[in-house]
């Protein structure tokens, strides 16, 4: 019998080529793999403290402290599929949260969308969602501050600007008759009588 090396708890063929780990001599786990007893395992596994073996992260995982996607330190792709960490949490998933998006330029990992968006695409600031973060409106996949001319918003939980009636530079409804300022339309300039809502061209 030949003693097996320092890092083996058991060994086979030669001295170096551990079957089972144990403790380093400081007393620090080793972990088995591919016939070795490390102190780290390799990307893609995680030191399992009770078998001292390097057992392979949930996938999606790139790497992990235990097995679960909730335990992933980075993600990775499996053949078919992709994975993205969210930010702040220790998730890998297919999609990210509301709140953050997939962005090519960085692979396996969710960024934050713009702070007045609720969801978005593609960049920070290109907002999917109707209902914007607290005083910004929707309109055309963005969340503004204010409605621009010829658009304007119901209430404030609704949160979307809405067209005004052709006519209208700005109003607080749809209808011609809701209009506090008038525009002009083609060749057709309209007017506002003095104490009324109603834009007309005469």
């Amino acid at each position: 019998c030949m003693l097996c090396s320092g890092e083996c708890l058991t060994c086979s063929s030669t001295v170096s080529s551990c079957l089972t780990c144990g403790f380093s001599q400081l007393g620090v786990d080793l972990f088995f793999s591919s016939n070795k007893c490390l102190l780290n395992c390799p990307s893609g596994s995680w030191g399992n403290s009770s078998s001292h073996n390097c057992d392979s992260c949930t996938v999606g995982c790139l790497t992990c402290t235990t097995s679960g996607l909730a335990s992933c330190q980075s993600c990775g792709n499996d053949s078919s599929t992709q994975y993205y960490k969210h930010i702040g949490a220790n998730t890998c998933a297919t999609t990210c949260p509301d709140g953050q998006y997939i962005d090519a330029a960085y692979p396996n990992d969710c960024r934050p969308c713009a702070s007045n968006c609720i969801t978005c695409s593609g960049t920070a600031d290109h907002c999917t969602n109707t209902n914007c973060s607290v005083n910004f409106f929707f309109l055309n996949n963005s969340c503004l501050a204010s409605c621009p001319p010829n658009y304007y918003y119901q209430d404030s939980s609704s949160r979307q600007c809405l067209s005004c009636a052709s006519g209208c530079l700005r109003c607080f409804g749809p209808a011609l008759t809701q209009c506090s300022e008038c525009d002009l339309v083609g060749v057709n300039q309209y007017y506002m009588q003095i104490g009324l809502t109603e834009c007309k061209t005469v």
